[in-house]
């Protein structure tokens, strides 16, 4: 079996992948620009509103992203399905996914309502602590018609349609704008409710987005011919269970991820709520620019799993290797804005000026971390696209909760670095992952490739 890579191949798959990634990378800023502009604006109210809104989206990303990923599985095996020709198949599997998020989504409610135990635990400023309890009792509504949104946005992922969701977000967007400037500060009447005017924003931002993909998938021509909502059968414990079981590592490997950042963020709050403001400018970066290996990563996955599914397993290599080059060369320039202009990032969350330099010293540490977590998350999704759904959550306990935090802890808190120790703990976890990600993502190919040649030669033979 042969597969020749010519320029014109690469210029074509880099046309495919962004096509289908550039708006799910769209759609993924234009979400976590809720949160942005939430951090944004109660930065303008003082440092200890802003260190608790960025610690409570912390923690609800902890449980958002442990929700996305048990539904996350849907993309990959409709795509197969799609790809595979089976229209029957994507049906059953969309309406499964249904009552999968109905229990996600309680699931998700229940947890953020209990979650901000953990900031007494971990001994956060005590003046921090009552505010993120405020932000996560409004933010925990968000999480059922958040789920629901999930399975909406991955049947169109899976069947190669990513711009949907990036059409409603960039309509809610603006909404989300208007409405954190009327509940934080008070404007129009309303009362200023600060932090959980934040979250109250976010939350009604979020179930919108359901409200309105729910309604496109019922009108949508493209999909009419899938009767996506005719005759939903009752659950079926067989399908969700598969589901569930791929899905399952991808929640757990995404939980580890953000469970490691949410933890730093703890520590960081240990440090006090200088420290913690800056960890959140310069980490809020990062997830912004994090949201583009993000959105290529799911792309990747999809057309991976396509050729999986035509069983072009050759052509599936060339296309997540493709894929992890692509997302490098892509965020390089954001590196080199950090690395250049710190302040020019900074003064958009705060001008306070105990924030600035505490933050400018850990965007430098960011230079680094931005590229790398790009390649570790290009990585896993070319993997998923596979169906090696374990290796990464392997990867990443490896990695960064045996590598990484242990030595952001001894450098951070133990040898007294300070916060950009801790980013220096980070860092190493992340790089090691990138690396693995990638080793592992090439040797598992390989193995595909070459077991696919020895089939086609039996049965030539044959």
């Amino acid at each position: 079996m042969r597969f020749s890579v010519s320029r014109q191949e690469i210029v074509s798959e880099i046309k495919g992948l962004l096509s289908l990634g550039l708006p799910i990378t769209v759609t993924q800023l234009l979400q976590v620009g809720y949160t942005t502009v939430a951090v944004i604006m109660t930065g303008r109210v003082g440092a200890t509103e802003l260190a608790a809104v960025g610690l409570g989206a912390a923690l609800w990303i902890f449980v958002y992203l442990g929700c996305m990923g048990l539904l996350l599985a849907l993309s990959p095996i409709i795509a197969q399905h799609h790809g595979a020709g089976h229209p029957e198949a994507i049906r059953h599997s969309f309406q499964q996914g249904l009552w999968l998020a109905l229990i996600v989504g309680l699931f998700g409610w229940w947890f953020l309502g209990h979650i901000s135990a953990v900031t007494r635990l971990m001994q956060v400023d005590p003046n921090v602590i009552p505010l993120v309890e405020d932000y996560l009792e409004v933010a925990a509504w968000s999480m059922p018609p958040t789920c629901f949104y999930f399975v909406f946005r991955f049947l169109c992922e899976g069947t190669g349609h990513s711009r949907p969701m990036m059409i409603v977000q960039l309509f809610l967007l603006p909404l989300a704008v208007f409405l954190n400037w009327v509940l934080i500060f008070g404007n129009f009447g309303s009362p200023a409710l600060g932090v959980r005017g934040a979250a109250l924003s976010s939350t009604v931002c979020l179930t919108l987005s359901a409200v309105c993909m729910g309604g496109y998938l019922l009108k949508a021509a493209r999909f009419r011919h899938l009767f996506l909502f005719r005759q939903i059968g009752p659950p079926d414990p067989g399908e969700i269970g598969r589901t569930v079981r791929l899905g399952l590592p991808i929640a757990v490997t995404l939980v580890l991820d953000s469970g490691f950042f949410s933890v730093l963020a703890l520590v960081m709050g240990q440090l006090g709520a200088i420290a913690l403001a800056a960890h959140q400018v310069a980490i809020n970066y990062a997830t912004l620019v994090f949201m583009i290996p993000v959105g290529l990563s799911h792309a990747i996955m999809v057309r991976v799993s396509q050729a999986i599914g035509r069983r072009e397993v050759a052509r599936a290599r060339f296309r997540g290797c493709l894929g992890i080059v692509t997302v490098v060369v892509l965020l390089i320039p954001f590196s080199i804005l950090v690395a250049l202009a710190p302040e020019f990032v900074i003064h958009i969350y705060t001008r306070d000026s105990a924030v600035v330099p505490a933050a400018a010293m850990l965007l430098a540490v960011a230079v680094v971390f931005v590229v790398m977590d790009g390649v570790k998350i290009a990585g896993e999704g070319a993997l998923r696209g596979l169906k090696e759904m374990t290796s990464p959550m392997v990867i990443s306990l490896l990695s960064i909760w045996l590598v990484g935090f242990p030595a952001a802890w001894l450098l951070g808190i133990y040898w007294d670095v300070g916060p950009a120790g801790l980013w220096y703990g980070m860092v190493l976890g992340i790089v090691l992952a990138a690396m693995l990600m990638s080793a592992r993502f090439l040797t598992k190919a390989n193995h595909r490739v070459r077991s696919q040649v020895v089939a086609d030669q039996t049965q030539t033979l044959q």
